[in-house]
């Protein structure tokens, strides 16, 4: 029969190398080390609870409930716990705008979580005042037509007078008349578009169109006259389509991801917020990149990008109508209107399996690979965008345990 000394030791060493062998009978034990060894069980019972902590927030989980005080081992955890909860309050603070949050804790994270803040805050406010100058640039081109003292033939706009009885153009300036000659049916196009009410013939009305392929908008301002003894219609029109491209062109770069062609955190959950409030029935999907940073450590950064941006463009081909937006380095979040689960989980198999195979890692030591979470939205759903992002997370992330877990136990 083994000794106490030899007990208390292959129990302690069971404690750090075993736990789920470290049993201790201490019936078995000398009277004398008895409160000992009562007090070596509530020590393993204390590493064990830090243990169980310390793999739980490893894995992401914040949540998790810390051990009692009475654990004075876990304390550093329990403040680690407190600093990223705060963290990641302070991250969706950002997400929603609120660009005055700092963090003065995690050294080098910290400096560089705080430029990028700064940053962040000085591009938004360039995109604003640009687009805030963009539209006031084309309100004031609209304005302009109403105060014009009278018709001639050499302002940059273009001048009809048309019969209203008949549609015949009675006047026309230089650039109305280029207008007639590129389209004979201009007029007739133009007027097809306004109010036919007789009360509103007079007035300033915007006019979308497409011609010759591409998307034109007109400013077209209206007054009843009298013409010849005829009654006619006064159009001064203003073409305003270059400066509608460049305001969307504005509102696009803002809305857009830097590195890929897809869009930004902040559409992503603006999109989300919009979609729940409606009471839309989508899947949202959230996905990351499995070995990013084994490729970014191993080949370097452009090959890194070369990575996200691929898995960019096979999430772009999931379904013409989907929203795909990069919402962190190697995060991506896909918004899949009148999307079930079923529908989902088969596409974004296909699309795993695209990417596996992606050409460009023929003759490559590279493996891509994406894990995934899939949230099913319906009219009755009564979560909100956090809880909606917090549950995809999980079963992103549950995703990723089942598959390492199958590649470790493959032969």
């Amino acid at each position: 029969m083994s000794t106490t000394s030899e007990l208390l030791f292959a129990y302690l060493r069971n404690i750090f190398f075993d736990a789920s062998k470290a049993e201790l009978d201490i019936d078995q034990l000398e009277e004398d080390y008895v409160l000992f060894a009562r007090g070596l069980m509530y020590f393993a019972h204390c590493i064990g609870e830090f243990n169980e902590f310390a793999r739980t927030l490893a894995r992401g989980d914040l949540s998790v409930k810390p051990p009692p005080s009475s654990n004075e081992l876990a304390a550093p955890l329990k403040t680690l716990q407190a600093n990223l909860k705060h963290l990641t309050w302070q991250s969706q603070q950002v997400a929603k705008g609120d660009y005055k949050q700092r963090v003065d804790f995690m050294g080098d994270f910290a400096d560089a979580f705080n430029t990028m803040v700064e940053q962040l805050s000085e591009r938004q406010h360039m995109l604003e005042s640009e687009i805030a100058s963009s539209r006031k640039q084309a309100e004031a081109m609209k304005m302009s037509n109403a105060l014009l003292p009278e018709l001639t033939r050499h302002i940059p706009e273009q001048i009809f007078v048309v019969s209203t009885r008949n549609l015949e153009v009675r006047l026309s300036n230089d650039l109305a008349r280029k207008e007639l000659e590129n389209d004979p049916k201009y007029i007739t196009m133009l007027m097809s578009l306004l109010p036919s009410d007789e009360s509103v013939n007079s007035g300033s009305f915007e006019i979308q169109f497409t011609q010759d392929g591409s998307e034109r908008f007109l400013v077209v301002n209206t007054y009843k006259i009298e013409w010849h003894g005829e009654n006619s219609l006064a159009l001064i029109i203003d073409d305003v389509s270059d400066e509608k491209k460049q305001i969307k062109e504005l509102e696009d770069f803002a809305y857009r991801d830097a590195l890929t062609p897809t869009f930004n955190r902040f559409y992503g959950l603006l999109t989300l917020n919009e979609w729940l409030k409606e009471r839309k029935r989508f899947s949202l999907i959230f996905l990351d990149l499995d070995t990013l940073n084994f490729v970014n450590d191993r080949y370097g950064h452009g090959e890194g990008d070369v990575y996200i941006t691929k898995i960019a463009d096979h999430l772009q081909g999931y379904a013409e109508d989907a929203v795909v937006c990069r919402i962190g380095g190697d995060e991506y979040m896909l918004l899949a209107p009148e999307s079930s689960y079923e529908v989902a989980l088969g596409r974004m198999e296909e699309l795993q399996h695209a990417i596996q195979t992606d050409e460009y890692l023929d003759g490559k030591d590279i493996y891509y690979s994406i894990s995934f979470g899939i949230v099913a939205i319906d009219e009755n759903n009564e979560m909100s965008s956090s809880d909606v992002l917090s549950v995809a997370d999980e079963r992103m992330y549950a995703h990723k345990r089942i598959r390492k877990k199958a590649r470790q136990s493959a032969p």
